[in-house]
């Protein structure tokens, strides 16, 4: 990390801001967490958000925290009941690196993979991972529910926004200080449909956007996987997003960067 002087105070910038949602991942995110401070050490800050969890997620960030003083910070948001794009939005706000990426608790893609991806910034604005394009890797790929939605979802951002991505929902994406400061004023979605918006915005900014087949591990923590009902409730929910993502665009116009 570089130095930040402000009159006596000596304030650590990172290479690389990582916002990580967490949303009920009070068993998994500690492994993850620990896994990005090993591998990355004092490159990066972590910023967890932790959004309208019923478990203990908070709290073991929070113990995590003292143990990784300079490294991890945690936003609790305990009334945001699962919302991605609001958690994502805050952890943005708050990243003071040069390059800012988002990954999930989970682990499912890992530091070696991300930081792979954030080489390929060297030409690029806004680099995310895909895990339909030909030559990515994906273990545990089982659930035929969560295939069918995300390729369904995929023709629908394609018909409604005209972006021309193999796999815009993939929870892996990157970009540079540049990017950022033009995206995150016209940020807003709150929930999942947040990785189209962004894509959206930088695309319109004019900024370079690569999507890289990337290597992930499935861990099965889509609602998709669970049954009918939630299949059903969150592809529905899915596309009203998009909808109204679709008739906000009307008001999103190209600007400056």
């Amino acid at each position: 990390m570089s130095d930040i002087r402000n009159g006596s105070q000596v304030r650590a910038v990172p290479e690389i801001s990582i916002v990580i949602p967490a949303h009920n991942e009070a068993l998994r995110i500690a492994p993850t967490l620990r896994e990005y401070a090993r591998y990355f050490k004092d490159r990066i800050e972590l910023i967890v958000v932790t959004n309208g969890c019923s478990d203990a997620t908070y709290e073991v960030v929070s113990s995590l925290q003292q143990t990784l003083p300079s490294l991890l910070t945690v936003i609790n948001v305990p009334g945001a009941i699962g919302k991605k794009g609001d958690a994502i939005i805050k952890g943005f706000r708050k990243a003071a690196g040069s390059l800012v990426g988002f990954v999930d608790a989970d682990g499912a893609t890992t530091p070696e993979e991300f930081d792979r991806l954030c080489a390929l910034l060297g030409t690029n604005d806004v680099v995310f991972g895909s895990r339909w394009m030909s030559g990515a890797t994906v273990y545990n790929r089982t659930s035929p529910l969560r295939k069918c939605a995300s390729k369904s979802f995929v023709i629908l951002v394609k018909i409604l926004f005209g972006l021309p991505y193999h796999d815009t929902q993939c929870g892996v994406k990157i970009v540079t200080r540049h990017a950022l400061n033009a995206i995150l004023p016209h940020l807003s979605t709150a929930d999942s449909a947040i990785d189209v918006e962004l894509l959206l915005l930088a695309r319109r900014a004019g900024l370079a956007v690569r999507e890289e087949p990337t290597v992930w591990t499935d861990n099965n923590s889509s609602v998709y996987s669970t049954s009918l009902m939630k299949f059903f409730r969150t592809s529905f929910s899915m596309f009203r997003s998009l909808l109204r993502l679709r008739l906000k665009s009307y008001s999103i116009h190209s600007y400056e960067t």
